[in-house]
């Protein structure tokens, strides 16, 4: 509850400040509702499912459109990812382990909320689903028994039915999600391996293809190369800039992406490509403070995997020759499925390391392991309580470890501190971007030209009163997701330019202009922006998208 109250509060003070990728799933609500369209993907892509936009949907019938209404679909996703990883903590290790997990994850870093609460797909998705489809891999496991009654297997057949369900809604929304379903699946074969010959598996079965309906949809038609997953692989290429080193990306991963989203505040400034490191004042400071984290982060993760493997190993000899009680068995599930939680973060780590994306934008690309996430209550066990701790520790070794928990508290409760304190800059920068529409729609500038972080915003900040189509540079059309607006624009010879300050677009249209008839626009200044906007304006304008 208060985890959910204060991501209200931070929403509702329009933190962080909104973008074009973000208002683009505003604009896909609003076109859902309005105009009956089914988007299956994010406008411009196709890997990217739309769940987000069609909750947004709902929620703007109910509330009526705005940002908060937008943001709030991520703040009922989150509230559900907490209540579902605090009943899997309590499933696989105890409930007051599970309440510290809640705890931590109540905070956050800029890192962390900032991908819980921007609309710009599969990220707050990506934590329910992936948690979901752990808690009930792991409670059908746990609770498989040849003895199983009747009227029990019918009811497990549905929560087989859920499971495939989760994962295919998981999948479709974003395949980020894909280690953690094959985990889970994993644990689901070897756990309920008597259950295989039911109807457990076409129940899985079906609640996958209804979930990944859309996602397969498209993929059985879709052009050889154009797939979902072919273009999701390729993502790992795109932004390459050049050929960098392998170990680059090992450091921007586990020094920079990985404390970034578990918790580290991003306040130093970083050095990517050839060479990955901290700028700024205190770059030793910067290097400490995150190398500190991101190892931290991954030897506790390493203790509690070689705890889970030794515990299986040692369970081993009586499970393979079926001699085990019942409650051996149970514990021999129990830390399987404590590994299977740690192989998703391990597989996680392992597929974004070897991207050149953890190299080129570390500090950026920390959202692709929003997963890692999930893994907090397997992470932070080895602090809480293990074989270790009752064989070799001593109280100095205890009370180190509650030091180090409550450090890990303090960090999350400093980078909630910093978002606190981001919000009159926020509110500043809003009133702007308000100030912008209400002057453009004042000059009568209802079909501009801007660049990719303008466009789309606006258009959904005005609803629709503005329509803009991205140009770059040199005038060209680029990266526009949604090609009705270009049309629109192009239909209206009197559209206006308008074009941030000092950027590539703004010298290159007044350098045109100088050459041309300056006296063919009026040029305005205001809002950070330079306008264009031509002299002779017609009353019978083409409005309509």
């Amino acid at each position: 509850m208060v985890a959910t109250l204060l991501r209200l509060l931070i929403i509702g003070h329009n933190w962080p400040v909104t973008d074009s990728d973000e208002s683009t799933m505003g604009l896909m609500a609003l076109h859902i509702l309005h105009r009956g369209e089914h988007p299956t993907f994010f406008y411009g892509q196709n890997y990217m499912g739309s769940l987000e936009a069609f909750l947004g949907a709902g929620l703007f019938h109910l509330f009526g459109p705005s940002l908060f209404t937008l943001r709030l679909g991520l703040v009922i996703l989150f509230a559900l990812f907490l209540i579902s990883i605090y009943l899997l903590a309590s499933l696989l290790y105890s409930k007051k382990l599970a309440l510290a997990v809640l705890i931590l994850l109540s905070l956050g870093s800029e890192g962390m909320l900032r991908q819980e609460l921007l609309a710009i797909g599969g990220y707050p998705d990506t934590l329910f689903f992936g948690t979901l489809v752990l808690l009930i891999a792991s409670w059908l496991a746990l609770s498989s028994n040849r003895d199983t009654l009747q009227r029990d297997r019918r009811w497990r057949c549905v929560v087989f039915g859920c499971w495939g369900l989760a994962a295919g809604l998981g999948l479709w929304s974003d395949l980020l999600i894909a280690p953690i379903v094959l985990a889970a699946g994993l644990l689901l074969v070897l756990g309920c391996w008597r259950e295989w010959r039911t109807w457990a598996f076409p129940c899985l079965l079906l609640g996958l293809v209804v979930g990944a309906f859309p996602l397969l949809i498209y993929n059985v038609t879709a052009q050889p190369g154009q797939d979902s997953l072919s273009v999701f692989l390729r993502i790992h290429d795109v932004d390459k800039p050049m050929h960098l080193p392998v170990m680059n990306q090992a450091k921007g991963a586990f020094l920079i992406s990985l404390p970034t989203i578990t918790g580290v505040y991003p306040s130093c400034p970083v050095i990517t490509g050839q060479e990955i490191g901290f700028a700024g004042p205190n770059p030793f400071r910067c290097f400490v403070e995150y190398a500190g984290w991101g190892i931290g982060f991954t030897v506790l993760w390493m203790i509690a995997t070689i705890l889970a493997m030794a515990a299986l190993w040692k369970l081993r000899p009586r499970a393979a020759a079926r001699q085990g009680s019942y409650e051996k068995r149970q514990m021999a599930i129990l830390q399987f499925a404590r590994l299977m939680l740690l192989a998703s973060a391990g597989l996680t780590m392992f597929f974004y390391a070897v991207s050149p994306n953890a190299a080129s934008y570390p500090q950026k690309n920390d959202r692709y392991l929003i997963g890692l996430l999930i893994v907090i209550p397997a992470v932070i066990s080895p602090l809480w309580g293990s074989k270790l701790t009752t064989v070799i520790a001593t109280r100095i070794i205890a009370a180190a470890k509650g030091m180090l928990l409550i450090l890990m508290m303090l960090v999350l409760l400093a980078g909630t501190n910093h978002v606190f304190q981001e919000l009159p800059i926020t509110q500043v920068e809003v009133r702007q971007q308000e100030a912008l529409i209400h002057d453009l729609l004042h000059i009568d500038a209802t079909r501009i030209y801007s660049d990719y972080w303008t466009c789309d915003r606006i258009t959904f900040q005005s609803n629709e009163q503005i329509i803009c189509a991205v140009i770059d540079a040199q005038g060209q059309f680029v990266d526009n997701r949604y090609m009705p607006y270009v049309v629109a624009v192009q239909a209206d010879p009197h559209a206006a330019y308008v074009l941030p300050a000092d950027s590539p677009q703004a010298a290159d249209f007044a350098g045109k202009a100088a050459l041309k008839d300056r006296r063919r626009y009026q040029h305005f200044t205001f809002d950070g922006y330079e306008i264009y906007l031509p002299r002779a304006s017609s009353p019978a304008r083409n409005k309509s998208v």
